[in-house]
């Protein structure tokens, strides 16, 4: 009978026999495999991306999936030439890269181009598995427009009244990377976008609004399952709103949990300054209320914009406006008021006074005392302007108060002027804008 040492020696020389077939198997099966993917036809993939597109990005094509069709052609002694079409969403793409093996890595590098559209962009990756990997990627400096197959496509189903009568060009340009920790394995990720030379201009229903010169970078970051999204400068040379124009427009926004904060905006308007704090807006509702500081305004500029008033002011005014965004398409204002500071004073020449005459009859006031004051403000020296507006609520009329307190001339004599006229009718009629504005708080 065979001796126990001797039968656990052939055991242990068969295992090896065993081990060295496995090995020689996979060495094989690995030398064999630029042959087989080179030379065996490959199914086509298709992915389903629904799962990714919730709320309104659903919207953005009729088409939630992405497909490829892959060839395969060997490279240099360690690498592939991998070519892919086929769609993302709506549109056609073609790709490319070149990946390099190693006996445990794979490196490459590859382009992506959606077909008829300068959008392209450009990668580099490597990784040995699921635990261990990195990429980086970018799209370069491309300019765009409203006529652009994918821009212009995406607006149109999201938003089929504004694309029609929106126009817009700017230039874009995104750089993304990220890799897998090394101790506890997560991902690590980051984003940073550049959006610049925008220009746009829209205009419907009386409303017409132009932006020039807007730009801002953006980003966001992420690890494991935690994402911050940077905060955003946004800039624009100007923009104008319904015949207000505002210049070196500027804000600071940051993200919170369920809305974004405008910790601060301003922009030069009318000689002055205008800025707020402190405004959330709610994304989803597009619903926010603030109130804008108003510093140093041209007085002439601001009476400009009266309706009932036809002259020349000089001066500076100072105020607030307070107002509230419904859904994102009625703007609806508080009581607002802008007056004179105390001490400084200005000049009032009215070159039309028939529209204060005829209110100040309408209310009881003499008509030789009207005929005065007509004359006094056709030449007053002001030492108190103050312009308040008051919106009306449950369909009753807007009220607009000016009130003008100094030395008018009647016949080459120094009179007294104490002016307190009010104005009743929509905010659209009271004041010269092409905004539209709910009368209702």
């Amino acid at each position: 009978m065979e001796n126990e040492p001797g039968k656990k020696k052939r055991i242990a020389v068969r295992l090896l026999v065993a081990a060295a077939c496995v090995a020689i198997f996979f060495a094989v099966l690995l030398l064999s495999v630029p042959f087989i993917v080179t030379h065996v036809p490959l199914p086509d993939l298709e992915f389903d991306l629904s799962p990714y597109l919730s709320g309104a990005a659903s919207g953005i094509a009729t088409e939630k999936k992405a497909t490829a069709s892959l060839d395969i052609v060997r490279g240099d002694p360690n690498g592939f030439l991998v070519r892919a079409n086929g769609r993302i969403l709506d549109w056609p793409y073609s790709a490319k890269a070149y990946v390099r093996f190693s006996w445990w890595r794979a490196d490459g590098d590859a382009s992506l181009s959606l077909d008829g559209t300068n959008w392209r962009m450009s990668a580099n990756f490597g990784g040995s598995s699921s635990r261990d990997w990195r990429f980086s990627a970018s799209v370069r400096d491309t300019a765009f427009a409203q006529d652009d197959a994918v821009l212009g496509a995406v607006l149109s189903r999201l938003s089929p009244q504004v694309a029609s009568n929106l126009v817009f060009s700017g230039t874009f340009s995104l750089d993304a990377e990220g890799e897998s920790t090394g101790e506890v394995p997560v991902p690590v990720w980051s984003v940073r976008g550049n959006l610049k030379d925008m220009s746009a201009s829209y205009s419907a229903e009386g409303a017409a609004v132009e932006v020039r010169n807007f730009r801002t970078r953006f980003g966001a970051s992420g690890i494991a399952g935690h994402v911050d999204i940077s905060p955003l400068f946004p800039k624009a040379d100007s923009v104008e709103v319904g015949g207000v124009t505002l210049s070196n427009v500027f804000a600071s926004v940051r993200a919170t949990e369920r809305s974004y904060l405008v910790t601060e905006a301003g922009a030069e308007c009318c000689g002055g300054e205008f800025k707020l704090y402190s405004l959330f807006l709610d994304p989803e509702r597009l619903s926010a209320g603030a109130t804008v500081f108003v510093d140093g305004v041209d007085a002439g500029a601001v009476l400009g914009h009266v309706s009932a008033f036809n002259g020349f002011a000089s001066g500076r005014l100072h105020g607030k406006l307070p107002f509230f965004l419904k859904d994102g398409r009625k703007l609806r204002f508080k009581n607002a008021y802008l007056f004179s500071s105390p001490g400084e004073t200005g000049k009032v020449k009215v070159l039309d006074t028939r529209p204060i005459v005829d209110s100040l009859l309408a209310s009881g006031v003499p008509d030789v005392d009207c005929q005065n004051l007509s004359s006094a403000l056709a030449d007053l020296d002001y030492r108190v302007l103050r312009v308040e507006l008051v919106p009306g609520e449950g369909g009753d009329d807007s009220a607009l108060t000016l009130k003008l307190n100094g030395t008018g001339k009647v016949e080459g004599l120094s009179v007294p002027v104490n002016l307190d006229v009010t104005f009743r009718g929509d905010i659209e009629t009271l004041v010269n804008t092409g905004l539209d504005i709910s009368r209702r708080r």
